[in-house]
């Protein structure tokens, strides 16, 4: 065999046993698909668990300080409602911070985790939810969280979280705590 025959019968080898690595990989990322929140919950309509405790940075816009009574208002991005934190002692700088002020807050915020039908939890009504789970990493103890407006937000969460109990689709309910942090920005 001469020395360019015997190239292209190399050439033409690997090719060949490279081309079942190709499918296997083409074939395999058609089967991952990306987490939703939207999927329906399991089990039985119920609290799975509330007073969770996460810890979180937002960009805010203040709506109003009241220093006597040691409260802030603040407007999250993403989110309609006005949330009222308590100041921590901690909190230094408030006499720079007006309302209309864009800040960079640290909050502490306490979530209730649902598993819903239709919005509904039997005995208590009508729950109106702030955001959905997208998916639970228990290792971790992360829960990542999918807002209205499509915006996800992940929490390291403490230990003794009922994470085994939840999954994509139950319902969050956020209860603003403390303000511990406060930097305003630009």
């Amino acid at each position: 065999m001469r020395p360019a025959e015997a190239r292209a019968t190399a050439t033409l080898s690997r090719r060949i046993c490279r081309a079942p690595a190709v499918v296997a990989a083409l074939a395999l990322a058609g089967c991952w698909s990306a987490p939703v929140a939207t999927v329906k919950p399991m089990g039985e309509p119920r609290l799975i668990q509330d007073g969770i405790p996460v810890e979180s940075v937002q960009v805010a816009v203040v709506s109003s300080v009241d220093r006597s009574a040691g409260t802030i208002e603040l407007r999250m991005r993403g989110r309609a409602a006005i949330w009222t934190y308590r100041i921590g002692p901690q909190v230094s700088g408030l006499d720079n911070i007006k309302p209309g002020n864009v800040v960079r807050a640290t909050v502490t915020e306490e979530l209730a985790v649902y598993v819903l039908r239709d919005g509904e939890l039997p005995g208590k009504g009508r729950i109106a939810e702030d955001a959905r789970v997208l998916a639970v990493d228990a290792s971790y103890r992360l829960l990542k969280l999918q807002y209205p407006d499509g915006r996800t937000e992940t929490f390291k969460v403490p230990l003794g979280t009922r994470l085994e109990q939840m999954g994509a689709g139950n319902s969050v309910v956020i209860q603003p705590v403390a303000l511990f942090a406060l930097r305003r920005r630009g």
